[in-house]
């Protein structure tokens, strides 16, 4: 029976309790053998003057449905311990012990003790908790009349079995007065031991699963960001100033450490649609990277996925050579760009379903829902996890950065555009010196019946190349052509061409020109979408004569037209249109096209930046830029399928699984 117990009790600790509990349950075993058998003898001896076996299967039955009752009804150990006491005439360590067992899903081994231990025990009938009579016959017997009619205190049950048994008359009476101390003894240090064990097991139990609880434990830091070189959070802010940053759109940082190691690290800036995920390794560096945007509500997109391997537990994060793996999804597309730069760079795409390229966004605080427990390093789910505040003090002196430790990735920013139609203004580079910005030169007037305008190679000029989404005033609209040279070189460049709309009032914004299905929000540091140049020259024109206007140029330059030609018009009088090209400042490649607008967001201008002055560092007099840049709202592509997104660590496993493919396609080429 103590077997059993021990089996139930410990069945679900680790080894080092089960081996701290064996000898515990050793001197119980011993405890309880020696009980029960002085018990069985008692019985034995009283079995033929008092035909009790009956009575106490009875006494089983009636134990073993209340403890069971007792464990339904969820009660508290001292309330069946009571209940014991008052239907028994066990002793306080019977009762405890009882109680314990029942309260441990034991019942019928508290039953079994119980009768075991209080072979006479009288049990009255009812259940106090649900009124169901329980009734057990027993036979008091005529001698507890003959004790109250000699006055001696009835005390019923075990102890009037065990007084009338040990006080019988002559040598065999004293003989079994000490065989009835003994098994009173053993039966009293088996019940307290078995009593105390039950104790000890269910602190154990308590202790292990509160160690569970605490290395399931996941602390959460709200920040400003995370330093990799001291490897801490700074900035470190409150829930209340991070919850009020969250619905502002504000940016800020959430660190997830376990066991005093950073696990996880998310960079959020709702305002700019981002949610950055990266995951750490044993040695505190981030070797996971996932940049999700947001661009439905509620609805994360995986934009881009890095993985890097170390090579040893000193080597810095983020190194210059080493394995790097990265994936680019489109929200429009189940085919991904992949690509691996370890001893060389090999690119392929692969395919990714739906359900791991979205992730639905989870309301403040449930960070497990971007990284569930296997992800954070633990080998259960996210559903094991807690969340616990973590212990850092708020950093009340902290002021954001001049440069901060992050930033959501965004695309190219203009800069200088009004300084590049500025004559005089200066710039300086560190390969060719002092650019200085020259006057612009008119290109003539440009036809727009519609007001949908494209920039394109004039020389390539097909279906592909689709008007903006921003539509203009219809008419005609002047192009200048901005230009520069160089101090010390002596020698001029295309800078810019510029398509004006409005003269005043002054341009107070920027923002870039996009086609249809074209989404701002997707675009990585320094990135853009720009219209493609293969031959040199770009050009300005309106979209209803596209066709026809590609091939008036196609003519054109068919018909012996030099380089250096200065008529850089073709027109097509069927539409109405013409196409004015430029020079594409340094030659083939894609530039982006800005469009001004005012205060009020009327249309001041379409400006094709060459970008070569954009990285250099103006010189006075050139006046400083005070303009600002927006963010188109994206125009609508349809409407998409409801998505079913998979849960973290599906994603988690299924990313790291086409890393490994990559990398072991590479090693077969390589080997070829």
């Amino acid at each position: 029976m103590i077997r059993t117990v021990m089996t139930d009790l410990t069945g679900d600790l680790p080894i080092c309790a089960r081996n701290l509990a064996l000898p515990i349950f050793v001197a119980v075993q011993w405890g309880a053998d020696h009980g029960i058998q002085g018990a069985e003898k008692v019985a034995a001896m009283e079995r033929r003057a008092h035909a009790g076996w009956r009575r106490r299967r009875r006494v089983v039955e009636d134990l073993t449905l209340v403890a069971h009752k007792a464990h339904l009804a969820r009660r508290p150990i001292g309330a069946v311990r009571r209940l014991v006491a008052r239907r028994t005439h066990l002793g306080r360590s019977g009762c405890r012990a009882v109680a314990a067992a029942a309260t441990l899903r034991h019942a019928r081994i508290a039953a079994e003790a119980v009768v075991s231990a209080a072979a006479g025990a009288e049990w009255m009938a009812g259940d106090p908790w649900d009124h169901d009579v329980m009734s057990t016959q027993h036979d008091a017997g005529d001698a507890r009349a003959t004790d109250r009619a000699r006055g001696v205190p009835d005390r019923g049950g075990l102890w009037g079995s065990l007084r009338k048994f040990g006080s019988a008359g002559g040598a065999f009476g004293r003989r079994r007065s000490g065989l009835v101390f003994l098994t009173c003894l053993a039966l009293v240090g088996g019940l307290s031991v078995v009593a105390a064990t039950v104790r000890i097991s269910s602190s154990l139990i308590e202790t292990a699963e509160q160690g569970v609880a605490e290395e399931s434990a996941v602390e959460v830091t709200y920040c400003a960001g995370w330093d990799p070189g001291s490897r801490r959070p700074v900035g470190v802010m409150g829930v209340e100033g991070a919850r009020k940053r969250d619905s502002a759109g504000e940016p800020y940082a959430v660190l997830l450490t376990a066991d005093a190691r950073p696990r996880a690290l998310l960079q959020i800036d709702w305002g700019r649609h981002y949610l950055g995920l990266f995951l750490f390794d044993e040695h505190g560096r981030r070797d996971r990277a996932y940049d999700y945007r947001e661009l439905e509500p509620g609805l994360l997109d995986l934009r881009h996925y890095e993985q890097w391997r170390y090579a040893s537990a000193d080597e810095p994060e983020f190194p210059e050579r080493g394995w790097h793996f990265t994936l680019t999804a489109r929200p429009d597309s189940d085919t991904a760009d992949v690509q691996l730069d370890h001893g060389g760079l090999f690119q392929t795409s692969h395919d990714i379903p739906e359900r791991h390229r979205t992730l639905r966004r989870a309301p403040f605080g449930d960070w497990t829902a971007y990284a569930d427990g296997r992800m954070l390093g633990f080998k259960r789910s996210a559903g094991d996890v807690t969340l616990v505040p973590a212990r850092h003090k708020e950093d009340q002196e902290h002021r954001e950065a001049a440069t901060p430790l992050w930033g959501a990735p965004s695309g190219l920013r203009p800069r200088h555009l009004e300084a590049l139609f500025t004559p005089g203004s200066r710039f300086t580079d560190t390969e060719f010196g002092v650019a200085i910005v020259t006057e612009p030169q008119p290109a003539g007037v440009l036809r727009v019946p519609t007001g949908a305008v494209i920039a394109a190679d004039p020389s390539t000029l097909g279906s592909r190349d689709e008007p903006y989404t921003v539509m203009v005033p219809a008419g005609d609209h002047p192009l200048l052509i901005a230009g520069m040279r160089w101090e010390s070189e002596g020698w001029n460049e295309t800078t810019a061409a510029m398509l004006r709309i409005l003269d005043k009032p002054p341009t107070a914004s920027w923002e870039l020109a996009v086609r249809p299905g074209q989404d701002i929000r997707l675009l990585g540091d320094d990135e853009f979408y720009g219209f493609g140049v293969d031959t040199g020259m770009g050009a300005f024109l309106d979209a209803s004569g596209r066709d026809a206007l590609a091939a008036a140029y196609e003519h054109r330059q068919q018909s012996g037209a030099r380089d250096d030609d200065k008529e850089t018009e073709a027109a097509d009088p069927a539409t109405g249109t013409n196409l004015i090209a430029y020079p594409s400042g340094r030659g083939d490649g894609s530039y982006p096209v800005w469009i001004g607008r005012t205060a009020d967001g009327e249309v001041t201008c379409l400006v094709a930046d060459m970008l070569v002055l954009h990285d250099m560092r103006p010189l006075p007099p050139t006046a400083p830029d005070t303009t600002v840049f927006l963010t188109p709202t994206p125009t609508g592509s349809g409407v998409r399928p409801e998505p079913k997104p998979a849960d973290p660590e599906a994603t988690a496993e299924f990313l790291a699984t086409v890393g490994a493919s990559i990398a072991a396609k590479k090693e077969q080429v390589s080997r070829r």
